[in-house]
């Protein structure tokens, strides 16, 4: 790339960028001025019994909301299903009674599903209720026509979208009937947070999907033009008197172990106990802890063959680390798998053996001792969140071959993980916040090791109508080695635009220096960028014909890289998708890099002296499903990559999955997804003379997997995931050498360099019994088995490559897991009542 050419893009770039500021301020639309509605809540005496049957006398007397409108598909247009909500209260709890009447009550669906699943086939009713009525934060409360619950808190936010990582203990259940279904909840104080104010006004709105025609409704509307719904709560009046209550609840659990390895003698057993806390600290605060957790009944993670220069992001999967962690998302400096991940020198250790020495044991995981999380939300917004966790230290043994001596080698040192968060929300969903993260290493005078710090702030405004926004971030990180300066780095981004309406607009820029580094307790794929970033959208949310919605983008980037200020690449791509009435959907996207990439990262210089010139090229993708509320839906992926290189850079890569529901207690799932990359060209290795050098590389990976569940009822079930990964590279014996120009120059005679094919497998299987025996309060059996394989010879045949993976070491474990939740609150009435 010339610098010639360079001036031109940017050039262009500043132009696009200013045409985007003119269209910015040229389309205004105003909110929807719909007032809020508001429903008064009935205070009751007696008791009532929580069966789905609304036939207490106090249901009768309370006001009732009505006239639901709908959200999807024809928005603001009023449902023509009948639904009657009325709410009750005493000094306990909340009290919601639904009727969603329905002149074919043979046809609403019931499907059974686990508790929190993400889409059951089913008709749903749920609350949404904020206690400080901030238009911010909040809860849901849902429950499906077979009363499967599904619990989530809710933000602020773009998206109509709710977190699946809270889990409140409350009851409910459901009735269907000549005139529909019924459902009736009882949410105790005990999972809300609400002033100690004598009069409460509480932010609330009701929903109802009816599934088999595919249509969701509200009490209070909801437009889907910007904001996320709890942006458009109605009021809950009427409560009066109540008080906050000591929220106070243990849940302590007890775990066996049983686990073969195919390597191993026997079977070897395990034990454990431990307790988790959760103590209301005020009415807005809330103390999480967890004393010597035990996480070994999590879902595999899905592995991979990584020959990228960047770390793989895994997801969370622990419950304590996701559940009310959303303060802890800000400032984008917290990744919770680092807690008890893998040792820092787990690899280097090697290293650090004698001649004669052998390995006894080296841990690939660090032990979690405890953990503790605070976090709440003042009346005046004000959030306030902290997290500290303790992880013990590790070592890794060796023996001497000869004397029979051993010895240890730290692998990591005792550390403490802390987070710091302030929040402050501000009208119009907007808000300001301030993050702080720090590790400390108990090994101060060990080279290996130090402390880290990062401090990031961020703010974001909307206008009135939430129509426009800007938002911005920096964030400063620091290291302390032993006798050494501080490493400091930053980073810092703006984003300003158009955000809602159906024409969209925004640009974004972000800066991150080349030291800038929070991976200590955060995750950054890759450092050292300057990024611009221009998007434009359009947005239908009218039906037309037998189209439902539709969203047309163009995104232009252009990126550099820091230091030193290069041209890395600048691409734009274009996408549509479109969702039809009966509820499939279509997408396509392509883009286009038409300088091709400086690509500095792939050559694994640290000084970033050297950079690999990708091709121009070209990628689309398509992308379509059916309808999930049938029996049977599909989803087909499909994409296709080339570059215009003299090595001809090619690939394709598609998926399919099909999920078949055999009645409203079983369903199953397969997927099967394909990727081949041909003449792909990448790092291979630097040699004694500093010489870099590149290979060039078939990649082939095929991964399957099927999935099922058995529901016995509600609260009971059985679950089963099975996934088998194979991905090789096969090289082709092209070697060449990196020239300082980023180009290849093919080498004659490479020298001595090892065989670096690679073939492949992870094979996981999971098969999970769940019984929720009381509320809060769990037993769970789990089998695992898991097989990893890794070798230099490619198999080419798929059949031949499973058997072989089959005959390689493999490890079985059975785990049972009984947790038992106590409650202050139901100890306290028990003993009232004596």
């Amino acid at each position: 790339m010339t610098h010639t050419v360079a001036t031109v893009i940017t050039y262009r770039m500043k132009m696009i960028m200013l045409i985007a500021v003119l269209l910015l301020f040229s389309s205004v639309r105003l909110a929807n001025g719909q007032e809020k509605r508001s429903l008064a809540a009935l205070r009751m005496d007696d008791e009532i019994t929580i069966d789905g049957v609304l036939d207490e006398r106090a249901w009768e007397g309370a006001d009732a909301a009505t006239d639901f409108i709908i959200y999807s598909p024809y928005n603001g247009v009023s449902s023509r299903f009948m639904t009657e909500v009325r709410v009750l209260y005493d000094d306990d709890a909340l009290y919601v009674g639904a009727m969603m009447y329905d002149d074919h009550p043979d046809s609403i669906f019931f499907e059974l599903g686990q508790r929190d699943a993400g889409d059951i086939n089913a008709d749903h009713f749920y609350v949404e209720i904020s206690p400080f009525n901030d238009g911010l934060n909040g809860e849901m409360f849902k429950v499906s026509a077979s009363n499967v619950q599904i619990d989530n808190k809710l933000t602020s936010g773009d998206s109509w979208e709710h977190r699946d990582t809270w889990d409140a203990v409350w009851n409910s259940r459901t009735h269907i009937g000549d005139d529909g279904w019924s459902a009736e909840f009882m949410i105790p104080y005990s999972a809300l947070r609400f002033s100690k104010s004598a009069n409460q006004v509480w932010g609330i709105n009701f929903w109802r999907e009816v599934r088999r025609i595919r249509e969701t409704s509200s009490w209070n509307f909801v437009t889907r033009e910007f904001g996320g719904t709890i942006a458009h709560l109605g009021e809950l009046t009427g409560i009066t008197d109540i008080k906050p209550p000591l929220r106070l609840s243990l849940v302590p659990y007890v775990s066996g172990y049983l686990e073969h390895g195919s390597e191993q003698l026997g079977v070897s057993t395990t034990y454990n106990g431990g307790l988790d806390l959760k103590l209301g600290l005020s009415k807005s605060f809330t103390l999480d802890a967890t004393l010597i957790p035990d996480f070994g009944q999590v879902q595999s993670d899905d592995r991979i063959l990584n020959l990228t220069p960047y770390e793989v992001k895994y997801n969370e999967k622990r419950p304590f680390f996701m559940e009310g962690t959303e303060l802890f998302n800000r400032g984008d400096i917290f990744y919770s798998r680092r807690i008890g991940g893998t040792p820092h020198l787990v690899s280097d250790v090697h290293d650090m053996a004698d001649p004669g020495e052998i390995f006894t044991n080296n841990p690939a995981e660090v032990s979690l001792l405890n953990a503790t999380k605070v976090s709440g939300r003042t009346h005046g917004g004000l959030g306030v969140g902290l997290f500290n966790a303790v992880t013990s230290g590790m070592y890794a043994e060796l023996r001497d071959t000869v004397t029979g001596a051993t010895r240890r080698i730290m692998t990591e040192p005792l550390t403490n993980y802390n987070m710091l968060v302030i929040d402050q929300t501000l009208n119009n969903d907007s808000y300001v916040s301030l993050a702080n993260t720090n590790v400390i290493r108990a090994a101060e005078k060990d080279e290996h090791f130090y402390t880290a710090n990062v401090t990031a702030i961020e703010a974001l405004l909307k206008t009135r109508n939430r129509i426009y926004s800007a938002s911005a971030a920096a964030a400063l990180s620091q290291k302390y080695y032993s006798g050494t300066d501080p490493g400091l780095g930053h980073s810092v981004s703006l984003n300003i635009g158009k955000t809602g309406g159906k024409f969209r607009t925004d640009y974004d820029f972000s800066v991150v220096s080349d030291n800038y580094d929070p991976n200590d307790m955060g995750y950054l794929r890759r450092n050292n960028e300057l990024e611009h970033s221009l998007d434009f959208s359009y947005n239908t949310y009218e039906p037309v014909g037998s189209i439902m919605t539709t969203r047309s983008s163009v995104d232009l980037n252009y990126d550099q890289l820091y230091k030193p200020r290069a041209f890395t690449s600048a691409s734009v791509r274009l996408s549509e998708m479109i969702i039809l009435m009966n509820y499939w959907s279509l997408s396509v996207d392509m883009q286009f890099t038409p300088w091709g990439e400086d690509d500095y990262f792939e050559p694994r210089a640290r000084d970033m002296s050297k950079f690999y010139h990708r091709p121009a090229a070209f990628e689309a993708g398509f992308r379509g499903d059916t309808d999930k509320s049938k029996k049977l839906y599909a989803e087909l992926q499909a994409g296709y990559y080339r570059a215009w290189s003299e090595y001809s850079q090619h690939g394709f890569a598609w998926s399919l999955q099909a999920e078949y529901k055999v009645n409203r207690r079983f369903s199953f799932d397969y997927s099967l997804s394909m990727e081949k990359m041909f003449n792909d060209i990448g790092y291979v290795m630097t040699n004694p003379a500093d010489m870099t050098i590149f290979g060039r590389r078939d990649i082939k990976t095929v991964t399957n997997t099927v999935s099922g569940a058995f529901i016995f009822s509600a609260n009971s079930y059985l679950t089963l995931r099975g996934r088998h990964y194979w991905s090789g590279a096969d090289y082709d014996k092209s070697y060449f050498e990196l020239l300082d120009d980023g180009s290849l120059r093919e080498l004659l005679t490479p020298g001595i360099i090892p065989n670096i094919d690679v073939n492949t497998n992870f094979l996981n299987v999971d098969v999970v019994y769940t019984w929720r025996f009381a509320p809060g309060s769990e037993l769970s059996l789990v089998w695992k088995n898991a097989i990893y394989s890794e070798g230099n010879l490619i198999v080419s045949d798929a059949l031949s490559n499973f058997t072989e993976m089959l005959s390689m070491p493999q490890t079985n474990s059975l785990s049972l897991k009984i947790l038992y939740y106590l409650d202050y609150q139901n100890f306290r009435k028990l003993f009232s009542t004596r």
